[in-house]
């Protein structure tokens, strides 16, 4: 499963500008950086490492004898040249050099590491690309500690950055289809990821053969839907909203199930149903019948909002949060979901998914919105916890 998730690209090839040195250490480095150009990385780490030799204060010659080391798989060799190029305090290539260290302690399984070192990459990166890639890696790190939660958050953060970015995609579609079983929510980055990946990559075949697969077996599942009479339907949803209205609220709620009996796809049904249980306080057949209208109309935010709130007032947290995945993942950045989902992590005791949603949230409301200040002041108080 790794080696299915790890799509990323945090490194990046910085310019080699060298300080003080002989013409021959500079001549060294120079077909290091020609021979890792062209993938020949043994003939590189020689070049490389002749010319550390002579010259001693430049991060960038280091920080490239780490990428062609962790090219050959050499961690060891690759730690010590990234840390050795940070330790020159770097003008240029800090979060480069920092994401370089996260990803060598990504591969080692030192995932605590990794992280502390990627989240110091975020903090001085200088521009969206690099944080796009920085979270990318933060999102597949934390699927290897099996936070999905924040996983999805963090890829999600990254595509908010740029849409454009293929290894965000690929890794949110694993994720999608691997851990919450969200298939058709997959099948459509999928779509996306072939769209704008490089086709010659490995991970486009295999992404294409997922593709594929999620194709036809939405298809199978959609075939096997039955069809309803729709008509017979529209006709006791009337009777329903009638008898409603008439405060005959057993005769409502009857005709909107029968409804539902005559149409299982009647989406007017499964709301009215939810709405009249919530109303008359029968919660847990509220929250039945919303996710049930979730089913049926998986585009309605609305439906994932109160069958949230109700999984909350239920004290069914990790119900909660099994909803509002579905829902993030049809609307990223609907701010109403991601304080739902803040709060959820909070009620299931995840104070660091709770922080990261609710910091989420804030970035995604005006500070003019009257529920901010009070949000914002409950999420500090998570964080001197």
């Amino acid at each position: 499963m790794m080696t299915r998730i790890s799509f990323v690209l945090v490194l990046c090839v910085l310019s080699l500008a060298c300080g003080c040195g002989s013409r021959s250490g500079l001549g060294d480095a120079k077909k290091g950086m020609a021979a890792f150009k062209d993938g020949r990385t043994e003939k590189a780490i020689a070049h490389f490492t002749a010319a550390t030799e002579r010259i001693t204060n430049s991060p960038e010659l280091y920080y490239h004898l780490g990428l062609a080391h962790l090219a050959e798989g050499s961690l060891g060799p690759a730690q010590a040249a990234f840390q050795a190029a940070l330790d020159l305090e770097p003008a240029e290539g800090e979060a480069n050099i920092l994401g370089a260290l996260g990803q060598v302690a990504y591969h080692q399984k030192a995932y605590t590491n990794a992280l502390f070192t990627l989240q110091q990459a975020f903090a001085v990166a200088p521009d969206d690309a690099t944080r796009v890639r920085v979270l990318t890696v933060m999102g597949v790190v934390e699927t290897c500690c099996q936070n999905y939660s924040l996983a999805h958050l963090y890829y999600l953060r990254a595509l908010k950055l740029d849409y454009q970015y293929a290894p965000a995609h690929y890794n949110l579609a694993i994720l999608y289809q691997d851990q919450f079983d969200l298939l058709e929510e997959a099948r459509d980055v999928f779509e996306m990821f072939v769209r704008i990946a490089d086709k010659k990559s490995k991970h486009y075949d295999l992404a294409d053969k997922r593709l594929a697969r999620l194709r036809a077996r939405l298809a199978q599942t959609s075939a096997r839907t039955s069809q309803g009479n729709a008509t017979r339907a529209g006709t006791l949803i009337q009777e329903a909203i009638i008898a409603n209205n008439a405060k005959q609220f057993p005769k409502a709620i009857k005709a909107y199930k029968d409804a539902l009996v005559a149409d299982p796809r009647a989406r007017a049904a499964a709301y009215g149903l939810g709405m009249l249980y919530r109303q008359q306080g029968m919660n847990a057949d509220a929250l039945s019948a919303f996710k049930n209208a979730i089913e049926i109309n998986p585009t309605l935010q609305e439906n994932y909002s109160l069958a949230a709130e109700l999984a909350l007032q239920l004290r069914q947290p990790a119900e909660a949060s099994k909803i509002l995945t579905k829902a993030i993942a049809r609307s990223p950045y609907n701010p109403e979901t991601i304080r739902l989902m803040s709060q959820a992590a909070h009620a299931e005791a995840l104070i660091p998914e709770a922080i990261a949603y609710g910091e989420f949230y804030l970035s995604l409301v005006p500070r003019s919105n009257p529920d901010r200040a009070p949000f914002e002041k409950w999420v500090q108080t998570l964080k001197k916890r």
